[in-house]
């Protein structure tokens, strides 16, 4: 037997079907729109941004610290947001112990 992907598409034969199908595509029809190529992160633009931490001074800009993971990654200087954000879950998922066979 066929599996799911492998079976033909069954036209739309009745009105009811029509209807049903742009009630659930928000009334869109046609083709999908192309993808842009464009990478997911983006590269920040401020300067110090993704910097390690070095003593104890204060990097200018308002710069917020995130602290590195348990396992001993240093702790480095982020802009408020979306680096922040991204750095700290990166830290919360290195935190996450391996298992025996590879695997998170």
């Amino acid at each position: 037997m066929a599996t799911r992907a492998q079976r033909p598409r069954l036209p739309e034969v009745s009105e009811g079907q029509r209807k049903a199908r742009l009630a659930w595509n928000g009334g869109k029809t046609g083709t999908s729109r192309a993808t842009v190529d464009t990478p997911v992160v983006e590269a920040c633009a401020v300067e110090a941004c993704g910097t390690p931490v070095t003593g104890h001074r204060l990097p200018t800009g308002g710069l917020v610290q995130v602290r590195g993971a348990a396992d001993g990654a240093r702790a480095h200087w982020y802009c408020p947001g979306r680096c922040a954000a991204i750095a700290r879950a990166r830290a919360e998922l290195r935190a996450v112990p391996i298992r025996p066979g590879g695997g998170r």
